[in-house]
């Protein structure tokens, strides 16, 4: 009979210890998950530019533009500005030199406060550079070239440049392209600028890179590399954002691998991409 008692009372003990650690592991994960959550939102805009990059972030007051499109099209993010009476810039990236991504810049740094400019580390002789380093040099700005990975915050969004790692490329401007990895909440962004075949291969063994992300803005405006099929599917994407025009569209063969995969695919061409996202889910709109 003792030993009976004894044995319930060694069940009833296991069962208490059980039922504590299911509530602690239930009590972790809801802090966990909670940590997760943001009290603010994060937006993304990618402008229509043409075939072009022109990408504004948006969080708590705080603001951040990659790159600036072509020179004539300038006025598509400044009117943007305006609307929204932005005044100032906390960071400008300037992915590579191409007069697509730094065109426009000279006008924005001549309209608007920017407090940081982050730049790969090559040079270029292109006109719309000189445009560009003649604005930094009016406003006294003295650009940061990223040599090394760089991590930074935008409010609650968590930021990482990862610059190229190479001296020399086969695509001269292209391969240099910086490339920021955004995490706000659960969701991450990636964007890729005008990474080719030599980048991506980079990317995909970088070592402190987890390639998986819930939005992809496309590289090289959807053009075809040898490794791109590795490339989407090392990322993942839920959604992915293409920078094209009419008259230059995306490869065939990068939109039916995002459709295999089952991304959403959105095409700038088609108008200015709008993502709103609180952290835990992800809004899409387009005009």
């Amino acid at each position: 009979m003792r030993r009976r008692w004894q044995g319930q009372l060694a069940l009833c003990l296991l069962s208490v210890l059980l039922l504590t650690g299911c509530a602690r592991n239930a009590a972790e994960q809801q802090d966990q998950g909670t940590e997760q959550k943001t009290d603010s939102e994060l937006k993304v805009t990618f402008f229509d530019v043409g075939k072009g990059d022109a990408v504004l972030l948006e969080s708590e007051g705080q603001a951040m533009l990659i790159d600036a499109g072509y020179d004539d099209t300038a006025d598509v993010i400044l009117d943007y500005l305006e609307a929204e009476e932005i005044q100032q810039l906390d960071y400008m990236i300037i992915t590579h030199f191409d007069k697509d991504h730094v065109g426009g810049a000279d006008k924005v740094l001549e309209a608007v406060e920017v407090r940081r400019v982050l730049q790969p580390d090559y040079e270029s002789d292109s006109r719309q550079t000189e445009q560009y380093l003649e604005a930094l040099d009016a406003e006294n700005i003295e650009p940061e070239k990223v040599t090394e990975r760089m991590e930074f915050a935008l409010a609650e969004a968590g930021c990482t440049i990862y610059p190229p790692r190479q001296k020399d490329y086969e695509e001269k401007d292209n391969d240099f392209s910086l490339v920021l990895s955004l995490t706000f909440g659960e969701e991450r962004f990636l964007f890729a600028g005008d990474c080719e075949k030599e980048r991506l291969s980079e990317l995909m063994a970088e070592p402190e890179l987890e390639l998986e992300h819930q939005v992809l803005k496309v590289p090289h405006h959807g053009r075809e590399e040898k490794n791109s099929d590795k490339f989407l599917l090392a990322v993942s994407p839920e959604a992915a954002v293409i920078t094209c025009s009419e008259e230059e569209e995306p490869d065939k063969e990068i939109l039916e691998l995002l459709g295999q995969l089952g991304a959403e695919v959105y095409l700038t061409s088609e108008g200015t991409v709008t993502c709103v996202t609180d952290g835990s889910s992800l809004s899409f709109s387009q005009n």
